[in-house]
């Protein structure tokens, strides 16, 4: 259910984002952060993991804070994965 503008945004980012999957991006995201945990922040469907390009690293902590509110911890998060991906294309432009 779609309670506030935050969950609208979540929601359509997750129905667009599509399943790729990567295990060299999983892998390089956790190489550049050791001993965190890799989250998908636009979450699953029905257990079934959105884009592995999606991942960002987050201490145990903060991955239950994700979990307990996916919808605004994705938003107030986003930068975390913009500066990744952009990160991962400098490395892979080289």
């Amino acid at each position: 259910m779609i309670k506030t503008v935050q969950d609208e945004v979540y929601n359509r980012l997750k129905t667009n984002i599509g399943f790729d999957k990567s295990k060299k991006h999983l892998k390089w995201v956790g190489s550049k952060n050791p001993g965190k945990v890799l989250h998908h922040l636009t979450g699953s469907y029905t257990g079934i993991k959105t884009s592995d390009y999606s991942v960002i690293p987050l201490t145990p902590e903060e991955h239950e804070k994700a979990e307990r509110d996916k919808s605004n911890f994705a938003i107030e998060n986003l930068h975390i994965l913009i500066k990744i991906l952009i990160e991962r294309i400098k490395e892979l432009e080289k």
